[in-house]
């Protein structure tokens, strides 16, 4: 909703800072406190930043704000591109630590969910890619990029975060000769009895 307000209104001066990143970060942050959901605090913190990045927000030129940089200058627009870039990174980790909590960590438990979580940082930042064809569909479709790298990379994270917080003891449920894509994704599906 506020990103949408920002996109209709770019000033890019308080207004945007309120409406684009001060109130929703507050607002999302609080709800999710009194939940006391932390894994989903860190996630939310995580995308966050990679959401206001770029368009419509463009908070990687706050340092320059109104005018929005690319190249020119570069140095403040790089600083704010890293900083982004590591907030994401430290609110992933977060949310998987807290995952792993009381779980046993083993080598391809580790390997999995740090390779799904890669894929899911890496998917947050994709109009970031310096791709062709992704920098025509930034200039022209922001919104539907961003809604879809977004949207698979929560996914991506979803299943990372519940092949986390598998309990030590709970085996692979799929035949030792199934692929390890496939054995992942199985093993990342919660399995709750139905009580009848």
């Amino acid at each position: 909703m506020s990103l949408w307000y920002v996109y209709q209104n770019q000033a890019f001066d308080v207004t945007t800072l309120l409406g684009g990143v001060v109130l929703p970060l507050v607002f999302g942050s609080a709800v999710l406190l009194v939940a006391r959901e932390r894994i989903a605090l860190f996630a939310f913190l995580a995308y966050f930043w990679s959401l206001i990045d770029d368009a419509p927000v463009n908070f990687d030129s706050v340092l320059t704000w109104p005018e929005v940089t690319r190249a020119h200058p570069a140095g403040p627009h790089i600083f704010m591109e890293v900083l982004l870039h590591v907030l994401t990174i430290v609110f992933l980790c977060l949310a998987l630590r807290e995952a792993l909590k009381g779980t046993s960590f083993t080598k391809e438990r580790v390997f999995n969910v740090s390779l799904l979580t890669a894929a899911a940082f890496v998917l947050s930042y994709a109009q970031n890619l310096p791709l062709d064809a992704l920098r025509t569909i930034v200039e022209q479709d922001w919104y539907q990029l961003d809604l879809a790298e977004h949207l698979a990379s929560i996914i991506l994270l979803y299943i990372a975060v519940r092949l986390a917080m598998r309990p030590s003891g709970a085996g692979p449920r799929t035949s030792p000769g199934s692929s390890s894509f496939r054995r992942i994704i199985i093993n990342a599906v919660p399995t709750r009895r139905i009580r009848r």
